[in-house]
Formats: C-alpha cells, sequence, structure tokens
C-alpha cells in the first residue's frame, strides 16, 4: 500500500527503535540477524498458501516477499537486505524478481546482498562477536553446497544469542510482563516517546527477575541453547533485555507511517462492515456475509484479512472464536461479525452486532444497550496514565449492574461483583493492542499461576482464581475482577516441578501515547457455560433462571473499536462503522428497502421476457447492494484512486505535525 503511493517503511527507525532497547554490552560489535518467512506449500503437494510475512521481520524490513534475509549492524546502524539468489527457472512461472536497484529504491536498506554472498559479508567484512536472532536465523536457503552451508550455519551458531529462559517464552506468547523491564520507569521525550518513538534511556536500566518463585520445564526450541549455555543465576540478578523483548517494547508505540497504516485498515473494515448490514437479508448464510467483507476489503486494496472472519448469528454469536461460518440466517436472528482486514500486514479489529430482519427485540435490545454502555464508559474514562485492570474491573462492575437491572443475575451488587459471576457471561478480557498482529505483544501482560484452594472454602465448594465450583463439578473460569483469559492461540500449558498447571494472563501496564487497543466488551448466553453454572450450587444463587431462559435466543452481543492513544494524552477512536443502535437499525433497513425495490423492477423485467427467477435463488444471491456499490463506486476511477491516496497523505501530514 505505501509502494502504490511512492512511500517507503521506516525500516530503518525500526531498527534504531529496536538497538536503542539492548545494553551497552549487547551493542557493542553486534548485529540482528533476522530471517523472514520461506514460501509455504500445502501439505504433500506443491500448492503454495498465502504468504504472510513474520511481524518482527516485516517490522525491521517491510518486506512481504518470502525468503528474504535481513541483518543490521547495531555499531555502524547499516543495514542489509539478503535477497534470494536470482533463479531464472523460478522466473519462467512466477515473473522476474526485483533487481538489486529496484530493492534499494523499494525498501530502507543501504546495501542489498544475495544470499549465497552472507557468509563472506559475515565473516570477512562484518565480523561480529554476537548476533541476536530468533527464529533460528542460521537455518538457511540451500546453496548447492553442503560444505558451504555447514560453515555458514556454524559461523552464525556460533555467535547467536537466543532468547532463552521464562523471559523469551513470555516474549513469544503474548505475556510479557513489564514490571520485569524497567517497571515502566523511563521517560518520553515527544508524543510517541522521542520524536522518532523511542522508549529513551531504556538500555541504561536492567531488568529484575520477579517472575516466579518456581521453576518451569520449557518445552520451546530456542530454550536449549548448546552455543551459549547459561549459568544459574541469583533470583537477584541483572536480566539482559532480549532481542524478542526488545522487539516487544518498540512495537508498543506507533510510529506515524504505523498510525496511518493501522487507520486505514480500520477505514476499509468500517466501510466492509457497513457493506455487510446494508446487504444482510434472511435466509442469506453465515459465509455469504463473510464473502461480503472479503470483498469489499479486496475490493478497496486491502486483500490480506487480519484474521479468521467470525460470523456467528443467533447462538453461534455465543462461542468467541467460531469460524465456521455455515448456519442460514433466520428473520429475527442478531448477527454477530468480528472480521478486519490488513494493510501491509498493520490489522485492524471490530467487531459489530445487527439484527438480520433490522429490528431488535426487546431483549436484544437490552443486551446490546448493556454492552454499548459497558464499551462507551470505558473509551470516555481511557487517557494516558489509566490503568488498563481499572478499565477491565469497570466494564464487569457495568455488566453486573446491568444484567442484575433486567433480573438476569440477583443478589447485592457488592456480593455479585466478588463472585465473579460476570465471567459466565463475559468470558474473555477488555482488550489488546494492536499492530502487526491482532493480539499484539507488550500490554503488560503477567504471567501468573492459579493459587491453591482457599482454606476458607467449605468442603463442597471451592472458590479459587481460576476456578469456580464444586469438586464434583468444576466450572473453570476467571472470577477476579481484573482476570484476563487469553486467546487459544496464546494460552500454552506448562508442567512445573509441582505438577500440571495452567497458565493465564491478566493486564498489568497503564495508556501511553502511541497506543492501539481494541475495546470490546460483550455479553453472551453460552447454553454449556450456564448449564454447568445452573447446576453448581454457588453459581446458580446468582442466576434467575426463568429470566435467563427469555434472552437465551439473544445468543451473544461484542462490540469492539479500534482506539488510539494521542500525543495530547487523550484517546481517539478511529472505528467509523456505525454501532448507535437507531443507526444501526436505520442501515439495515434501508439495505432492505433498496432491495425490495430492486426486487419490484426486477419483476417488471421478469413479466415483460417471460424470464422467471426461483426466490430461493433470490434469496441465495441478495447482493444489489454490491453490484450497485461497485458500478458506481467513484473509487473504481482512476480520479477515486487519486482522491483516497490524497486522503491518506493529509493523514500521514496530520500525524506527522502532532509532534
Amino acid at each position: 500500500m505505501l509502494s502504490r503511493i511512492g512511500l517507503k517503511y521506516p525500516a530503518r527507525l525500526h531498527c534504531e527503535k529496536v538497538a536503542s532497547f539492548l545494553s551497552d554490552a549487547d551493542r557493542h560489535e553486534a548485529i540482528i540477524l533476522a530471517r523472514g518467512t520461506q514460501t509455504q506449500n500445502r501439505d504433500n503437494t506443491d500448492t503454495e498458501l498465502d504468504f504472510r510475512q513474520e511481524s518482527n521481520f516485516l517490522y525491521l524490513t517491510g518486506v512481504q516477499e518470502a525468503d528474504f534475509y535481513f541483518l543490521y549492524d547495531i555499531p555502524n546502524t547499516k543495514a542489509y537486505l539478503i535477497a534470494p539468489e536470482e533463479n531464472p527457472i523460478l522466473a519462467v512461472w512466477k515473473g522476474p524478481g526485483y533487481t538489486d536497484e529496484q530493492l534499494l529504491a523499494r525498501y530502507d536498506v543501504d546495501v542489498v546482498v544475495r544470499y549465497p554472498g552472507l557468509l563472506e559479508l559475515l565473516r570477512d567484512e562484518i565480523r561480529p562477536r554476537k548476533i541476536h536472532g530468533w527464529n533460528r536465523p542460521e537455518q538457511g536457503l540451500p546453496l548447492g553446497n553442503k560444505a558451504l552451508e555447514h560453515e555458514l550455519e556454524h559461523y552464525i551458531s556460533h555467535r547467536l544469542i537466543r532468547p532463552a529462559g521464562p523471559t523469551a517464552a513470555a516474549a513469544t506468547t503474548s505475556t510479557y510482563k513489564s514490571s520485569t523491564v524497567d517497571d515502566r520507569t523511563h521517560h518520553h521525550h515527544g508524543p510517541y516517546g522521542d520524536h522518532n518513538g523511542h522508549r529513551c534511556g531504556h538500555h541504561k536500566h536492567r531488568r529484575h527477575d520477579h517472575d516466579h518463585d518456581h521453576d518451569h520445564d520449557h518445552d520451546h526450541d530456542h530454550d536449549h541453547d548448546h552455543d551459549n549455555p547459561r549459568p544459574p543465576r541469583s533470583p537477584k540478578a541483572p536480566v539482559r533485555v532480549t532481542i524478542l523483548e526488545a522487539l516487544v517494547l518498540a512495537r508498543i508505540n506507533k510510529t506515524p507511517i504505523e498510525i496511518a497504516l493501522s487507520r486505514e485498515s480500520t477505514r476499509i473494515t468500517s466501510d466492509a462492515h457497513r457493506l455487510v448490514m446494508k446487504s444482510a437479508r434472511p435466509g442469506m448464510f453465515e459465509y455469504q456475509l463473510e464473502a461480503l467483507f472479503r470483498y469489499e476489503c479486496a475490493r478497496q486494496g486491502a486483500k490480506n484479512q487480519a484474521y479468521l472472519p467470525i460470523v456467528g448469528t443467533a447462538v453461534n454469536a455465543a462461542y468467541l472464536h467460531y469460524t465456521r461460518n455455515d448456519t442460514q440466517i433466520k428473520d429475527g436472528d442478531l448477527v454477530l461479525i468480528d472480521a478486519a482486514c490488513e494493510a501491509d500486514c498493520y490489522g485492524s479489529d471490530v467487531t459489530r452486532t445487527f439484527p438480520i430482519n433490522g429490528r431488535f427485540s426487546k431483549e436484544q435490545a437490552e443486551i446490546y444497550n448493556l454492552v454499548l454502555e459497558m464499551q462507551t464508559s470505558v473509551i470516555n474514562r481511557m487517557e494516558q496514565g489509566v490503568d488498563w485492570r481499572e478499565m477491565a474491573t469497570l466494564s464487569q462492575r457495568i455488566g453486573v449492574r446491568g444484567l442484575k437491572r433486567l433480573g438476569i443475575l440477583k443478589g447485592e451488587d457488592t456480593d455479585l461483583i466478588e463472585s465473579g459471576i460476570i465471567r459466565i457471561f463475559y468470558p474473555h478480557g477488555l482488550g489488546h493492542l494492536l499492530g502487526l498482529n491482532v493480539h499484539d505483544d507488550g500490554l503488560g501482560l503477567s504471567i501468573q499461576l492459579p493459587p491453591p484452594t482457599s482454606a476458607a472454602a467449605s468442603k463442597s465448594e471451592v472458590e479459587v482464581e481460576g476456578f469456580l465450583g464444586t469438586k464434583e463439578s468444576p466450572i473453570t473460569f476467571h472470577r477476579t475482577n481484573i482476570g484476563e483469559l487469553a486467546p487459544p492461540s496464546t494460552r500454552r500449558s506448562r508442567v512445573s516441578k509441582a505438577g500440571s498447571t495452567s497458565l493465564y494472563a491478566t493486564p498489568s501496564t497503564k495508556l501511553e501515547p502511541g497506543m492501539l487497543l481494541t475495546v470490546e466488551p460483550g455479553i453472551y448466553f453460552n447454553p454449556a457455560q450456564l448449564e454447568r453454572a445452573l447446576a453448581v450450587p454457588y453459581a446458580a444463587q446468582y442466576l434467575d433462571e426463568p429470566t435467563l431462559k427469555r434472552y437465551m435466543a439473544v445468543g451473544g452481543v461484542r462490540i469492539e473499536d479500534v482506539v488510539l492513544v494521542l500525543p495530547n494524552g487523550q484517546v481517539e477512536n478511529i472505528t467509523t462503522a456505525p454501532k448507535i443502535l437507531s443507526e444501526v437499525e436505520r442501515i439495515v433497513q434501508e439495505g432492505q428497502a433498496e432491495y425490495q425495490q430492486s426486487q419490484r423492477m426486477g419483476d417488471v423485467v421478469q413479466n415483460e421476457s417471460g424470464y422467471s427467477v426461483s426466490e430461493k435463488n433470490v434469496s441465495e444471491k441478495a447482493t444489489p447492494a454490491v453490484a450497485d456499490r461497485s458500478s458506481s463506486s467513484a473509487e473504481e476511477s482512476p480520479r477515486g484512486i487519486k482522491k483516497r491516496v490524497g486522503v491518506f497523505k493529509k493523514i500521514l501530514r496530520a500525524i506527522r505535525n502532532m509532534f
């Protein structure tokens, strides 16, 4: 997207940010060596899969092509792009690759070296004493010479500083503990750190290991570094900031071009949500709405989705990561769509919920407005310095009071809040950082273990953090007000000396300028979750079963926006998809009115021509709004494209002027 408008991705700036977090000793005579994603094929075939660059590699390079390596000479601040060797046979199938001159013009690097020249560059020119890397950079491309391949692998491995130990696991599984790195006491010298988004002076500090009082056995490949064994250390001994941790810290506060790309992906995502609302009809299938969403994103130049689209109707909306998207939508159903695109790999994350027939029922409207209140109350309170745990607690308190007001929950407010009963209806976190990954690292997530069973608990009931229920019929949900259930993709199970247990994460950081976050509260009526809760006396005492049954048909409601923390400490909601109840109803109703009108016009043509179309086929192809939008859209014309480029450049200038 940047290349289409003549802008370079600020790779050199990002390299400097990452290097600034490393200690003086780790920067001395050191390089960063990164391996990009290689071409991947479907299992046991030669069919290529969609390519998506590894996020940290893209952050340092901006390269969105396969089989590249990257080298950054830290002392000399010199960037080398290591391109795959030119292959005339591959060019027959894929087209010619970029020349060295084209690569220099396209990317923010000093030198382009073909991969066969990497060993000579390392051994004879740079001669680093330390190599910072991840994702096994020593595993290279074929050179046609086993001796050279072995020599290159040995040269890199002998000098490679691998991320190892609990801190590396934290950085790679979205469980980074902010209090272990300088306790966030660094000072910013500009709206996004210093004038380029750096966290100045951070490398002068040292971490202290507060992570655990117990040992873990890790199964990560990079934890077993035979070339760089780490001796045992005192619990109070300083620990280096690893390259992965430096990448996490650098990516927390976005630079102007990163923000501009995130705005663009969120703008396109919002347009796609609006189109789906306007085009949806009873009788369509969830996958048709997914197709409409993907279509609109691709039409505006965003071919890739940030994650698998979630299109859940009725009870399917109660399943947090439902992606089958194969159910036919019935009249009266709510539709929950959690979907977003990427712009140059910078993703968005937006969720909207709407009635398929354009009218919320009484119960649907009550739950929808409660979730909207939870979200808007949080966004109105957000500003620089606000603790994210307080925002999570705020959303849960509002949820508890709202469900009690509707008669679903019963009991004293204090008892309801302290019981953690809200986790039955709201089992996920309030939000997360956003960037090159949809669940970006760095929101101060800390690894925690569920504490042992409370001695004060009765013999028949057990109530501990992460566990609620009876010994015979446990319910596993988090009871703490600030508890955060990490998504399945980021949760890891560890085995300690005490036995097997699960880890989970809780947010523990304050908002800073340059952060992009989602705010995504929800209320869900998951049949299995509620059935288990009603079977447990501890949980059942807070639930009004007759009232609860009236709301089961709602399924689930989630409203999610992307919010930017500005240089002045305030926040801006950069999402434009409609979410006010009356506006959502209006857009859906307008779309249905346009569809009915087009149907009437089609009937006239049908009567004159004698051609008939079955009602079933019309229902399955009920997307006239798409065709009308595509044929009449000014954005498809050169003038429309030029206008969009101008808007993007204005946004970028405005962001830069914030400094």
